[in-house]
């Protein structure tokens, strides 16, 4: 009778009981103060996410139970992509040497998955000594089997890039022949757990190998669901002079465009990882500019690593929120005595159609919902009559926990990124600038290494023939006409100019006198060379003022 009574009660009964549960002004002033991210998501997860994941089968359809160690660990890089393409060799040249039990070869010599983290000393720990420690993020990889298990490993060692991240070295994707050859345990599907809990996946190509094999694009298709976490790496590009360069990447980006089915690019970074000698240094600058760029991404993920957890858990709670609605809903639509196989059957074929139904009357957005293909193949082994009822008072805490809990969170995020920044990680490129690598973070870029150089006061004497040829007055100034027509020479955009006259224009009467001309034309050279203007006229750079 509940059954069919739940199946005609509106949409605003549902509403109106969640919000009598979620609104208690005792549970309001019971809320707790979070002291820390991971703390706050630990306790989150524990008390208002895993009590309904368990009660409608979440762990069964999508992944395993997280654990502690999940919301605690350090931000994690996983590397893919084919046999010889350096996913090892990049490893090395982060870390300035091999870690235990490294092989590099232009063969798979990388057989394993091997997680490399920080450590005391050199140490190989083997897969299944591994997913007993309780204290690492890697416990739920027991169910890949033994076969699986006597393929990972964990790499400790001491360096201080380590600190901050950890590194996932993944076997190579094989190609050709080689794709006959039986790993033994399910490599797609690991490569998807680590997918939904690692901050970055790194795929490389070869310049000479883009070619994506029938498992490499099963690999890529296993990404699915984490686009935003997906870096393309280019590697070995200094084999290859300009324009073939150009040739290799509009065929990369063809490629991936067949596999990769979404709008949005992932980002190319196109270089040579490694520390040997360029055979093409054509590129050089595009190649440290581009290693610059990735080396920062990775040295800010300990500073975004709270926002990635955060996001990940309303991902999931949302997901099992739809969970529960879709077997809640399934059940209510069997029959309850004849017919239950044929009705299933029926439901299962118009998956699609019971998603919309569900998102109209419970006000869900489609995107929340899973893929049909994969819920068909799992709902067709279930018999829905067996589903649980829809429990109110889990589903509020779970609203709850959405509406009221996150937000808290959030407001922890800022001052944890501080912290995060505040304290030395080891950082891929020191945080003192060179001329061949720099940080860029707060506006800095490969030329701002220079910038000292130019704020400086110029030499008036250098402009003075020039500024006499523009006639100024009998005061020793040019107009802003007589001005502009010079400076447009230059053929920066006028608000770039007009920031340069700001700057030049030290006394604000319009005009310029040869020391704020000689100014003015410096900060066009120094744009010129790309550097930035600075914000406001540096005290040593000032006209001197005459009496």
């Amino acid at each position: 009778l509940d059954k069919h009574l739940n199946s005609l009660r509106p949409l605003w009964w549902f509403e109106a009981m969640l919000r009598w549960i979620s609104g208690d002004s005792r549970r309001e002033r019971g809320a707790k103060a979070f002291v820390t991210v991971a703390g706050g998501l630990q306790e989150l997860y524990r008390e208002k996410l895993l009590p309904v994941e368990k009660e409608y089968s979440f762990h069964h359809f999508f992944s395993p139970e997280l654990t502690d160690a999940d919301f605690a660990a350090r931000p994690m890089v996983l590397l893919t992509g084919q046999y010889s393409t350096g996913k090892s060799t990049f490893i090395r040249q982060q870390l300035g040497r091999d870690y235990p039990g490294l092989r590099i070869g232009p063969e798979p010599t990388t057989d394993k998955f091997v997680a490399v983290v920080k450590g005391d000393h050199d140490q190989v720990i083997p897969g299944n000594a591994l997913v007993v420690d309780k204290s690492m993020p890697f416990t739920q990889l027991s169910h890949f089997g033994n076969n699986f298990l006597t393929r990972f490993e964990c790499a400790k060692m001491d360096s201080p890039v380590l600190e901050g991240i950890t590194l996932i070295d993944s076997p190579g994707v094989l190609a050709g022949e080689k794709q006959r050859i039986n790993r033994g345990y399910a490599f797609e599907e690991v490569i998807k757990w680590f997918a939904d809990r690692v901050d970055m996946i790194l795929v490389l190509f070869d310049v000479s190998k883009l070619d994506i094999s029938d498992e490499f694009r099963r690999v890529i298709l296993a990404l699915k669901g984490n686009d935003q976490k997906i870096n393309i790496i280019l590697n070995k590009a200094d084999r290859v002079t300009t324009p073939q360069l150009m040739r290799v990447y509009g065929a990369l980006m063809w490629s991936l465009g067949k596999v990769i089915d979404t709008p949005e690019v992932s980002r190319v970074f196109i270089g040579s990882f490694w520390d040997q000698a360029l055979h093409n240094d054509e590129q050089r600058r595009l190649f440290e500019s581009e290693q610059n760029d990735l080396c920062t991404a990775l040295a800010q993920l300990p500073a975004s690593a709270a926002v990635r957890k955060l996001n990940d858990l309303i991902k999931r709670a949302r997901l099992a929120k739809v969970q529960a609605f879709l077997l809640c809903h399934l059940r209510s639509k069997m029959p309850s005595f004849m017919g239950k196989g044929k009705e299933q059957k029926k439901l299962i074929d118009g998956l699609t159609g019971v998603y919309e139904e569900i998102a109209k009357e419970r006000n869900l957005p489609m995107g929340d919902f899973p893929d049909p293909a994969i819920m068909r193949e799992k709902l067709e082994k279930l018999d829905f009559s067996k589903f649980p009822k829809l429990d109110l008072k889990k589903m509020a805490a779970l609203e709850a926990m959405l509406d009221t809990d996150v937000p808290k969170l959030l407001q922890l995020v800022p001052e944890e990124a501080k912290a995060s920044n505040e304290v030395e990680t080891g950082q891929l490129i020191s945080s003192e600038a060179s001329p061949f690598a720099v940080m860029k973070v707060g506006g800095a870029h490969e030329s701002s290494v220079y910038q000292n150089q130019w704020l400086v006061a110029p030499n008036a004497d250098d402009y003075s023939a020039e500024f006499t040829a523009l006639g100024p007055n009998a005061a020793g100034k040019i107009s802003g006409q007589q001005a502009k027509a010079k400076l447009i020479e230059s053929k920066l955009p006028s608000m770039v100019l007009h920031k340069i006259w700001t700057l030049s224009d030290a006394d604000k009467d319009g005009s310029l006198t040869l020391q704020e001309y000689a100014l003015a034309q410096h900060f066009i050279k120094m744009r010129l060379a790309d550097q930035d203007l600075p914000a406001t006229l540096p005290a040593e750079m000032m006209p001197a003022v005459k009496s």
